[in-house]
């Protein structure tokens, strides 16, 4: 017998919650994360056969600009099936046709606009208003260490890596506990989040200062200054970019992003990582380090028979349309 459940806390998640959740973000650790220092209205869905976790969802609520894409301001309230931070994560999983299912029961109970995102697969085109959304970058790691992988690039993007990580000895990099999070590279985060023309939700402080152990903070700083800092997570065969921040008056003079950027890549080689995701930002600057786009979906509805229709006239504004730049950084396979 299929059931369907809502649970207002993640404290009160069942214990097969992360055993069916498909990584780090999907579980409830991180997810007790989310809920206590970034708060919008949690609330999370079961599907179960016969008392047996099968499908499984996170909503949670925000006020966000409809036509993003087009950089048109339209706030509207949004309940959002995926994680309550910018991460690529789809916010729900298990069996694909328990997903359809616990999906429809969604559209059903929830008011309003509910917006699913980050779908890794493409919804059928139907009723409902669907699209791509932003592309997450992921760069396969068949790299034994760092000069494999700058061999393997061509000889143009070789050179610029190069450029970028030219010898600078007043540069330093430092990997911290994210436990020495300050408010200065606070500061940097929310200068990112302004000029970020794809805005979700603003993150606080305590959010950062309080991330679990696994996450891991690098700073680039000359002298007592800071210049810019990422976080990542390693789980599983996966070395992710989490969030970072710049300070963009020194950030033309040292490259400073670019520099974090192949960092990441890098630290993701030396830890044996399969696979390094770089995120859903700055694409460009990313495939040109190998980078390739995995692509993303999104799918929304309204429970007004009219709103929806009107909504599912609007798909071709609502989702991501740019084209990537035809980067191919890497050199062909022989053989």
């Amino acid at each position: 017998m299929i059931e369907f459940k809502r649970i207002q806390e993640s404290t009160s998640l069942p214990t097969e919650w992360d055993a069916l959740a498909e990584n780090y973000f999907q579980q409830t650790r991180f997810l007790l994360h989310a809920e206590k220092y970034n708060p919008c209205q949690q609330r999370y869905y079961t599907c179960t056969d016969n008392g047996k976790l099968i499908s499984a969802a996170i909503v949670y609520s925000l006020r966000l600009d409809l036509l993003t894409y087009i950089n048109i301001k339209s706030p509207v309230k949004m309940n959002i099936a995926g994680i309550p931070c910018s991460v690529s994560s789809q916010g729900i999983f298990g069996d694909k046709s328990a997903v359809q299912a616990l999906k429809k029961h969604i559209y059903n109970v929830e008011k309003g606009f509910v917006l699913f995102l980050n779908l890794e697969e493409e919804p059928v085109n139907g009723s409902l208003a669907s699209g791509k959304t932003l592309p997450t970058i992921i760069l396969k790691n068949n790299f034994g260490k760092w000069e494999e992988y700058l061999a393997a690039l061509r000889s143009n993007y070789r050179r610029r890596i190069s450029l970028i990580n030219q010898d600078n000895n007043d540069l330093r990099f430092e990997k911290k506990l994210c436990s020495d999070f300050t408010s200065e590279m606070y500061q940097q985060y929310l200068e990112v989040y302004k000029r970020s023309k794809n805005k979700l939700e603003k993150l606080s402080f305590d959010f950062f200062k309080n991330l679990p152990c696994e996450f891991m903070l690098t700073i680039c700083h000359k002298n007592e200054s800071i210049f810019g800092w990422n976080i990542v997570l390693e789980n599983q065969d996966i070395y992710y970019f989490f969030l970072g921040g710049i300070d963009y008056k020194h950030n033309k003079i040292h490259n400073t992003y670019l520099r974090l950027l192949s960092k990441i890549i890098k630290d993701g080689i030396e830890k044996k990582s399969k696979f390094i995701d770089l995120g859903q930002t700055a694409e460009i600057p990313k495939m040109r380090m190998g980078g390739k786009p995995r692509i993303l979906y999104m799918e929304a509805h309204h429970n007004n028979v009219f709103l929806n229709k009107f909504i599912k006239t609007l798909s071709s504004l609502l989702e991501y349309k740019r084209k990537p730049e035809n980067t191919n950084a890497m050199k062909e396979k022989i053989g």
